[in-house]
């Protein structure tokens, strides 16, 4: 096949399942092209663990799952988006695959423990113990008790419905032939196999595989296997090859051992396909120069254009407003949240760790509690998401401490256990962070929620419009071709949901009364005055949402799981959970009876509002970089955490040019049509912001070219301040 690779103008992400297959994703394909988008971007697209939403449990990497239309679709839509002039971007998963019996590599290493010859393709830890399925709904014994284990046909034992493969299928069906087995039969025949069962709240601490995150049910790949590889990704190499996929993004890289090497060896397997990583950076953090790739997928460019959209004053009285309520020392309480997930939700990996050292330094098992004790300091003090010492990159120097035995390993040797205990550092160090900060902190340090976003930080201060322009200088030099987004499958709020936090902040008298009129319910309701401030921000992101009371009940119940301290996953708090939604819905519908302000405030709001969702669009379409737009972000979307931002996507909404939805959409498509017009200026140009009055005047030049567009600053031309 002819070689396709249409110009990088824009990608537009699709999130495959839920109803949505590739069928779907072929009839969009004129809309696309109207658009002006040049690639479709695909959700992970194969077999993945029964009833998946999100396709990232991967089963069997060289197979189309059939539940989206499986490969014949898959061939027909890469026909059509060819004929069409539109690439197709894969979103791949190499970090890790489902922990699951329905995998078969995972069967097989059930039935043959370390003798499978898949047993390499997984990050497992064999002289821990057996491989642990923490799936259970109570203790083993209660479960065997209830009659919900029991010998099935072909040589598995059939656990809440599911096949989970026999180390002795032969033995496993002289039994059956039997009829069935008595408990103490099934806990003899459990006790020879590869593999164990237990409660999923109380046992997890067995596990011997390395997990995405804390997730039990998701099992590391070893991709620094050169022949791990090649087996995950026959399928993916052949489509590049045959022309069918013109560009990949890798999940998660900062999970793999050794990601610079794993990125070469793509690169080497896909020739020149843009290939951009998912990884979160710090501010001012920055991935290796070697590293051959287009760039990063785009959560580092949403965090300088909400600080450039952000008022100052409003931020200040947000803060103010929190001042007591939310954590004092978000860095400190960072800290706290990191050496209690080390002690729970992270501690078998701590245990590994650990073990990893001691080998790593000669020392014996006896030196496990002072060395567990200098890896937490360690791992709770660390500054990145992560380092890439496995890779032969540098530890940063601010972080040499003399004589420290651990950072002495970190800073590479040929020694084998050394460069396990680093891998294995690193690999630890981006999901504690994660954790610890998007997944809890982030839900608790809740002043202002738009830094409280995936590359963002809770403490973080507004930029000016010279920095905001230096930024994108500097990143048109060092990777032109890197994603920009502000919505995606991963971010915590969309982007015209913080907008409303945004707009909030150009009306800081507003804002303040608002927040303590907010806390004010909370006590009411006898609810903690952090909820209040919480409550009040999601409710102006969905006061004009006609479903609202659902979904901000079910994401209520989703934040306060993750804050962790007044409910959890593992023990949720329903009653609690409750009180904090009903307080939300009374705020809601204090915001639109005009129990909360009144009707004019309300309208300069809006205007303000209107002007945030328009500058991002605005910034987000005329920067360097490709603009990545998230389903349906060409016009306006309000999204809160997964679930509540993957659904359904109305693909035929009512065409009102005189709305702020039909003007984010006009601005969208005017833009895309420059963008496809002069691609050399975008892709190559200069990048200026200059401030005039009530504007921004974004200018991009190249090699005589130019273009200039005025981006109308929040707040401009208001009414009088409130």
């Amino acid at each position: 096949m002819p070689e396709f690779a249409p110009p990088l103008i824009a990608t537009y992400r699709l999130q495959l399942r839920d109803g949505v297959g590739l069928d779907q994703a072929r009839a969009l394909l004129p809309r696309l092209v109207e658009l002006g988008v040049s690639h479709l971007y695909l959700s992970p697209l194969f077999r993945a663990a029964q009833a998946s939403t999100h396709g990232y449990d991967v089963i069997d990497p060289n197979e189309v799952d059939p539940v989206i239309g499986g490969e014949t679709a898959f061939l027909e839509l890469a026909d059509a988006a060819r004929a069409a002039g539109v690439g197709i971007v894969l979103d791949i998963v190499p970090n890790h695959m489902g922990f699951t019996p329905q995998n078969p590599y995972v069967a097989d290493v059930m039935r043959h423990g370390r003798e499978s010859e898949y047993a390499p393709v997984f990050d497992i830890d064999w002289d821990r113990g057996k491989l642990h399925f923490p799936v259970l709904d109570g203790a083993l014994r209660d479960v065997l008790a209830a009659g919900q284990i029991a010998l099935g046909k072909g040589g598995a034992l059939v656990i809440y419905g599911q096949d989970y493969p026999l180390r002795d299928t032969a033995l496993a069906r002289t039994l059956a032939e039997q009829g069935e087995l008595d408990e103490a039969a099934l806990t003899a025949l459990l006790a020879e196999q590869y593999w164990s069962v237990g409660d999923w709240r109380t046992t997890a601490n067995a596990i011997i595989h390395r997990r995405f995150f804390n997730i039990s049910s998701l099992i590391g790949v070893r991709q620094e296997d050169p022949a791990v590889f090649a087996l995950t990704h026959r399928w993916i190499v052949a489509q590049v090859a045959a022309g069918r996929v013109q560009g990949l993004r890798v999940d998660h890289v900062d999970g793999l051992a050794r990601p610079g090497g794993y990125l070469h060896r793509l690169r080497q397997a896909v020739g020149n396909v843009p290939v951009w990583i998912e990884k979160i950076v710090k501010q001012g953090e920055e991935i290796p120069l070697s590293w051959p790739i287009e760039g990063m997928s785009g959560y580092e460019f949403m965090t300088p254009v909400t600080q450039l959209l952000t008022n100052p004053d409003g931020l200040a009285a947000l803060r103010e407003a929190a001042t007591g309520v939310v954590p004092a020392d978000t860095c400190e309480e960072v800290r706290v949240v990191r050496r209690e997930l080390l002690q729970t939700t992270f501690g078998p990996e701590l245990r590994r760790l650990t073990d990893t050292a001691l080998a790593a330094l000669g020392r014996s098992a006896d030196g496990s509690a002072e060395i567990s004790a200098s890896l937490t300091k360690l791992l709770v003090d660390w500054p990145v998401y992560r380092s890439y010492t496995a890779d032969g990159g540098l530890l940063d120097p601010n972080l040499a401490v003399a004589g420290d035995p651990l950072l002495d390993l970190l800073r590479g040797t040929d020694d084998p256990h050394a460069r396990a205990f680093a891998a294995r550092f690193e690999q630890l160090t981006g999901a504690l962070t994660a954790k610890s900060e998007e997944d809890t902190v982030f839900y608790r340090a809740v002043a202002y929620l738009p830094f409280c976003e995936v590359g963002g930080e809770p403490d973080l201060a507004p930029i000016t419009g010279e920095t905001f322009g230096a930024q994108m200088q500097a990143r048109a030099g060092r990777s032109p071709l890197a994603l920009n987004t502000l919505s995606t499958h991963d971010t915590k709020r969309t982007a015209d949901a913080r907008a409303a936090i945004v707009a909030l902040s150009h009306l800081p008298n507003l804002a303040r009364r608002l927040a303590s009129g907010a806390m004010e319910r909370a006590a009411d309701a006898g609810v903690a005055p952090r909820w209040g401030i919480y409550g009040l921000q999601v409710a102006l992101m969905m006061r004009h949402q006609p479903d609202a009371a659902a979904r901000v009940c079910e994401h209520i119940a989703k934040a306060m799981r993750e804050a962790k301290d007044a409910s959890s996953h593992e023990a949720p708090d329903e009653a609690a959970e409750r009180r904090v939604g009903e307080l939300c819905l009374d705020l809601l519908t204090a915001l639109t009876s005009h129990a909360l302000w009144s009707a004019q405030e309300e309208a300069q709001f809006d205007r303000v509002y209107a002007q945030v969702v328009l500058a991002q669009a605005a910034l987000h379409l005329t920067a360097p970089g490709v603009p990545d737009l998230y389903q349906g972000t060409e016009g306006v979307v309000i999204g809160l955490t997964d679930p509540d931002n993957r659904r359904a996507v109305d693909w035929e909404p009512p065409l009102q040019r005189d709305t702020l939805d039909g003007r984010k959409r006009a601005l969208t498509h005017e833009l895309l049509a420059q963008r496809r017009q002069r691609p050399d200026l975008f892709t190559h140009g200069d990048y200026e912001l200059a401030n005039e009055g009530d504007r921004w005047i974004v200018r991009r030049s190249w090699e005589g070219e130019s273009a200039e567009w005025a981006i109308e600053k929040p707040g401009a031309e208001t009414l009088p301040s409130v």
